[in-house]
């Protein structure tokens, strides 16, 4: 008996320790689980953060997008901007229309018969005879104003001497001043005298001084085309 029992407590130290082994497995197997059990929780944790961040990350790009849409006033505001023009620009102005040629009327016909016609005009009227000639007599200055009896002065300037086509028709006696204006000059188509006057030279001298003395200057209006380019028709240059 003493011999067999080192043998039997062999044995039941084996049956022992077999039957311990499933024990210790399923214990293993139990602690394993709540690592599981942390490492599901780890991850859907660290899931719901990433979520979380996704979502911050979305609704911090929605912000950012927010903040960037221009409000309807800002947007009317640079329409407006854009359409009224800059006042430092100059309108471009259409002249076309307001440029409108008008045609001389007296074209064509030289200064000098122009001015004949409208010194006439001025100083024996508009009305024009229909047999009438305008006729333009020039003298140099130094001209005797009376031509026909000894002692007369003489004309300063050349002179234009007009006159109809009779002697009772008028007469007109000038010298132009080229500024729209001419010296008139009050010579008598018929200078009346007796026959004592006439052989005087003193009286002659006085008569003729007379003349100079009574010169006035006189504007020459424009007067009417139409008058200007008749007379002009029937000018007459001797």
């Amino acid at each position: 008996m003493k011999k067999m029992s080192p043998i039997l407590l062999s044995a039941a130290l084996a049956l022992l320790l077999v039957g311990c082994s499933p024990k210790q497995s399923h214990t293993k197997k139990a602690a394993n689980k709540p690592n599981l059990s942390i490492t599901t929780k780890s991850s859907a944790a660290s899931s719901s953060t990433t979520i979380s961040t996704t979502k911050n990350s979305s609704a911090s790009t929605t912000s950012s997008s927010s903040t960037q849409v221009t409000s309807p006033s800002q947007v009317e505001s640079q329409t407006s901007e854009l359409a009224v023009p800059s006042t430092s620009e100059q309108p471009l102005t259409d002249t076309s229309s307001s440029q409108v040629t008008q045609v001389d009327p007296l074209a064509g016909y030289s200064d000098l018969q122009i001015e004949y016609a409208r010194v006439w005009l001025t100083f024996m009227g508009s009305t024009i005879p229909d047999d009438f000639e305008l006729h333009v007599h020039l003298s140099p200055a130094g001209q005797p104003i009376d031509p026909y009896d000894n002692g007369s002065l003489t004309y300063p300037t050349e002179t234009v001497t007009l006159s109809g086509k009779y002697s009772y028709q008028g007469l007109v006696v000038y010298a132009s001043n080229h500024d729209g204006t001419v010296t008139r000059y009050p010579t008598p188509s018929h200078w009346q005298m007796s026959a004592d006057q006439a052989s005087d030279p003193e009286a002659i001298r006085a008569l003729t001084q007379n003349v100079l003395d009574q010169a006035t200057v006189v504007p020459i209006p424009t007067g009417d085309s139409e008058q200007v380019k008749r007379l002009i028709a029937v000018t007459v240059i001797d």
